[in-house]
Protein backbone atom coordinates (compact mmCIF):
# COMPACT_ATOMS: atom_id res chain seq x y z
CA UNK A 1 0.00 0.00 0.00
CA UNK A 2 1.45 3.42 -0.88
CA UNK A 3 -0.10 6.78 0.03
CA UNK A 4 -3.49 5.06 0.94
CA UNK A 5 -4.04 2.87 -2.34
CA UNK A 6 -3.62 -0.57 -2.76
CA UNK A 7 -1.48 -1.22 -5.97
CA UNK A 8 -2.54 -4.40 -8.01
CA UNK A 9 -5.21 -5.20 -5.60
CA UNK A 10 -7.76 -8.06 -6.91
CA UNK A 11 -11.22 -8.60 -5.77
CA UNK A 12 -11.50 -12.63 -4.66
CA UNK A 13 -13.50 -12.45 -7.75
CA UNK A 14 -11.08 -11.07 -9.91
CA UNK A 15 -8.61 -13.94 -9.02
CA UNK A 16 -10.93 -16.84 -9.37
CA UNK A 17 -11.64 -15.65 -13.42
CA UNK A 18 -8.16 -14.69 -13.93
CA UNK A 19 -6.55 -18.17 -13.09
CA UNK A 20 -4.92 -17.76 -9.79
CA UNK A 21 -7.66 -19.28 -7.98
CA UNK A 22 -8.96 -22.75 -8.60
CA UNK A 23 -12.37 -22.71 -9.77
CA UNK A 24 -14.73 -25.08 -7.43
CA UNK A 25 -16.41 -26.35 -9.66
CA UNK A 26 -13.28 -27.87 -12.16
CA UNK A 27 -10.92 -28.16 -9.26
CA UNK A 28 -12.84 -28.37 -5.93
CA UNK A 29 -10.63 -27.92 -2.84
CA UNK A 30 -11.83 -30.33 -0.06
CA UNK A 31 -13.69 -27.56 1.71
CA UNK A 32 -15.42 -26.67 -1.29
CA UNK A 33 -16.11 -29.87 -2.23
CA UNK A 34 -17.20 -30.85 1.35
CA UNK A 35 -19.31 -28.16 2.05
CA UNK A 36 -21.48 -28.68 -1.87
CA UNK A 37 -21.79 -32.19 -0.67
CA UNK A 38 -23.58 -31.34 2.65
CA UNK A 39 -25.39 -29.19 0.55
CA UNK A 40 -26.66 -31.28 -1.58
CA UNK A 41 -27.23 -33.94 1.78
CA UNK A 42 -29.18 -31.57 3.13
CA UNK A 43 -31.10 -30.36 0.31
CA UNK A 44 -31.49 -34.39 -0.69
CA UNK A 45 -32.71 -35.15 2.98
CA UNK A 46 -35.83 -33.00 2.74
CA UNK A 47 -36.86 -33.81 -0.70
CA UNK A 48 -39.74 -36.18 -0.56
CA UNK A 49 -39.55 -36.87 -4.20
CA UNK A 50 -36.16 -37.99 -4.33
CA UNK A 51 -37.66 -41.91 -4.64
CA UNK A 52 -38.88 -41.23 -8.28
CA UNK A 53 -35.11 -41.44 -9.76
CA UNK A 54 -34.48 -44.51 -7.90
CA UNK A 55 -31.77 -45.16 -10.64
CA UNK A 56 -29.84 -42.06 -9.96
CA UNK A 57 -26.65 -41.63 -7.32
CA UNK A 58 -27.77 -39.98 -4.13
CA UNK A 59 -25.40 -37.76 -2.67
CA UNK A 60 -24.31 -40.34 -0.50
CA UNK A 61 -23.04 -42.15 -3.62
CA UNK A 62 -25.03 -45.48 -4.79
CA UNK A 63 -28.52 -45.09 -6.14
CA UNK A 64 -31.46 -46.37 -4.03
CA UNK A 65 -31.89 -49.07 -5.54
CA UNK A 66 -28.26 -49.75 -5.41
CA UNK A 67 -28.15 -49.23 -1.68
CA UNK A 68 -31.25 -50.89 -1.16
CA UNK A 69 -29.90 -54.19 -2.54
CA UNK A 70 -26.72 -54.19 -0.48
CA UNK A 71 -28.09 -53.45 2.08
CA UNK A 72 -30.38 -56.43 1.87
CA UNK A 73 -28.67 -58.96 -0.36
CA UNK A 74 -29.86 -61.78 -2.54
CA UNK A 75 -31.36 -64.63 -0.25
CA UNK A 76 -33.11 -62.10 2.30
CA UNK A 77 -36.82 -61.59 2.05
CA UNK A 78 -37.93 -58.05 2.97
CA UNK A 79 -41.42 -57.08 3.03
CA UNK A 80 -41.60 -55.68 -0.62
CA UNK A 81 -41.00 -58.93 -1.65
CA UNK A 82 -43.45 -60.20 0.26
CA UNK A 83 -45.73 -57.77 -0.67
CA UNK A 84 -44.39 -58.73 -4.28
CA UNK A 85 -45.34 -62.35 -4.22
CA UNK A 86 -49.43 -61.59 -3.40
CA UNK A 87 -51.41 -63.33 -6.01
CA UNK A 88 -52.94 -59.53 -6.57
CA UNK A 89 -49.23 -57.90 -7.39
CA UNK A 90 -47.99 -60.84 -9.67
CA UNK A 91 -48.12 -58.59 -12.62
CA UNK A 92 -46.69 -56.20 -10.92
CA UNK A 93 -44.19 -53.97 -13.54
CA UNK A 94 -40.14 -53.84 -12.86
CA UNK A 95 -40.54 -50.13 -12.74
CA UNK A 96 -43.24 -50.34 -9.72
CA UNK A 97 -40.96 -52.63 -7.70
CA UNK A 98 -37.62 -50.53 -8.53
CA UNK A 99 -40.31 -47.03 -7.28
CA UNK A 100 -41.48 -48.94 -4.28
CA UNK A 101 -37.64 -49.82 -3.62
CA UNK A 102 -36.95 -45.73 -4.09
CA UNK A 103 -39.54 -44.86 -1.92
CA UNK A 104 -38.47 -47.29 1.00
CA UNK A 105 -35.06 -47.03 0.69
CA UNK A 106 -35.30 -43.12 0.72
CA UNK A 107 -37.58 -42.84 3.54
CA UNK A 108 -35.39 -44.72 5.61
CA UNK A 109 -32.48 -43.34 4.72
CA UNK A 110 -34.16 -39.57 5.30
CA UNK A 111 -35.34 -41.17 8.85
CA UNK A 112 -39.11 -39.77 7.91
CA UNK A 113 -41.68 -40.79 9.99
CA UNK A 114 -43.44 -42.61 7.40
CA UNK A 115 -40.40 -44.73 7.19
CA UNK A 116 -41.05 -48.97 6.74
CA UNK A 117 -39.44 -50.75 9.89
CA UNK A 118 -38.50 -53.61 9.70
CA UNK A 119 -37.88 -53.87 6.14
CA UNK A 120 -36.62 -57.64 6.46
CA UNK A 121 -39.12 -60.26 6.65
CA UNK A 122 -37.51 -62.16 9.17
CA UNK A 123 -38.04 -59.23 11.73
CA UNK A 124 -41.17 -58.35 10.61
CA UNK A 125 -42.22 -62.17 11.67
CA UNK A 126 -40.74 -62.14 15.18
CA UNK A 127 -43.40 -58.97 15.46
CA UNK A 128 -46.52 -59.11 17.21
CA UNK A 129 -49.66 -59.42 14.70
CA UNK A 130 -50.85 -55.98 15.16
CA UNK A 131 -47.59 -54.63 14.90
CA UNK A 132 -46.89 -56.52 11.70
CA UNK A 133 -49.53 -54.66 10.45
CA UNK A 134 -48.84 -51.28 10.94
CA UNK A 135 -45.74 -52.34 9.14
CA UNK A 136 -47.90 -53.37 5.67
CA UNK A 137 -50.16 -49.91 6.45
CA UNK A 138 -47.15 -47.70 6.00
CA UNK A 139 -46.09 -49.95 2.97
CA UNK A 140 -50.12 -49.36 1.39
CA UNK A 141 -49.36 -45.86 1.72
CA UNK A 142 -45.63 -45.81 0.33
CA UNK A 143 -46.97 -47.87 -2.33
CA UNK A 144 -50.34 -46.16 -2.98
CA UNK A 145 -48.38 -43.04 -3.69
CA UNK A 146 -45.92 -44.82 -6.07
CA UNK A 147 -49.25 -46.84 -8.50
CA UNK A 148 -50.93 -43.02 -7.96
CA UNK A 149 -48.04 -41.16 -9.45
CA UNK A 150 -46.77 -44.14 -12.08
CA UNK A 151 -50.61 -43.85 -13.17
CA UNK A 152 -50.23 -40.09 -13.24
CA UNK A 153 -47.17 -40.21 -15.66
CA UNK A 154 -48.60 -42.19 -17.88
CA UNK A 155 -47.25 -45.50 -16.81
CA UNK A 156 -48.75 -48.98 -15.94
CA UNK A 157 -47.62 -49.85 -12.39
CA UNK A 158 -50.04 -53.24 -12.21
CA UNK A 159 -51.63 -54.44 -15.78
CA UNK A 160 -54.97 -54.05 -14.92
CA UNK A 161 -55.45 -52.57 -12.51
CA UNK A 162 -56.90 -49.32 -11.94
CA UNK A 163 -56.10 -48.80 -8.02
CA UNK A 164 -53.61 -50.69 -6.10
CA UNK A 165 -54.41 -53.94 -4.88
CA UNK A 166 -55.07 -54.44 -1.33
CA UNK A 167 -52.49 -55.55 0.42
CA UNK A 168 -54.10 -55.80 4.14
CA UNK A 169 -57.17 -57.44 4.13
CA UNK A 170 -60.28 -57.12 6.85
CA UNK A 171 -59.69 -60.92 7.31
CA UNK A 172 -56.00 -59.74 7.96
CA UNK A 173 -57.19 -56.57 10.06
CA UNK A 174 -59.70 -59.18 12.20
CA UNK A 175 -56.89 -61.71 13.30
CA UNK A 176 -54.54 -58.83 13.98
CA UNK A 177 -57.21 -57.52 16.37
CA UNK A 178 -57.10 -60.98 18.24
CA UNK A 179 -53.49 -60.97 18.24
Amino acid sequence: MRNGTVQNAMRPQDRMRDGTMPDPIEDPTPERASRFLAGEQARWETDRSVWQHPHEATPYGDSLVETFEAAHPDGEVTVIDLMLGLDQYQGASQDFEDYLIGIVQSRAMQLAPDRVEPVEAEALLTLPKRAQLRVFEKLTVLAEQVFDWMRSKGMDPVPGAASLPPLVTEADRKRAAQD
